[in-house]
């Protein structure tokens, strides 16, 4: 698993500008949209404590599937059976008709300690000032 995260332009009055990659096992998904760091903290702080219920869904999401919506991005962290074993779930679209249109969906089966480490080092960047992040994990 691999996720980044760039942000595309310096303007500081509007919400930022990122790109978001994540690519896991031939499979990759990559959209542009407008989301503020503090989310991105907050999707971090949530995944350091995952899971703490089998039921516990943890996720991120800018956008909607709606067609009002730029693009769609859901990151959501999840238990994917009875023993425990996590999964977080990739799905990205450009909202886009016809011929246009571009969207992806896959899953990435991890160790909720991956997750964890996601979560630590995603709240870390959010709170720092680099306009760059990248999380790698060769293990999931």
């Amino acid at each position: 698993m691999r996720i980044r995260i760039l942000h595309c332009d310096d303007i500081e009055d509007d919400t930022p500008h990122v790109d978001i990659f994540v690519d896991h096992d031939g499979y990759a998904a990559r959209q542009d949209t407008y989301v503020e760091r503090h989310e991105f903290a907050t999707f971090g702080r949530a995944l350091q404590s995952f899971p703490q219920t089998l039921k516990q869904e943890v996720s991120f999401e800018s956008g909607s599937p709606g067609p009002k919506w730029a693009c769609h991005i859901l990151l959501r962290a999840f238990v994917s059976d009875a023993s425990g074993h996590t999964c977080l779930e990739v799905l990205m679209s450009n909202n886009c008709d016809g011929q246009y249109h571009a969207s992806v969906h896959f899953h990435i089966p991890c160790e909720a300690a991956t997750l964890n480490r996601l979560g630590q080092s995603l709240e870390a960047w959010a709170q720092s000032e680099s306009r760059s992040y990248e999380y790698s994990d060769p293990n999931s």
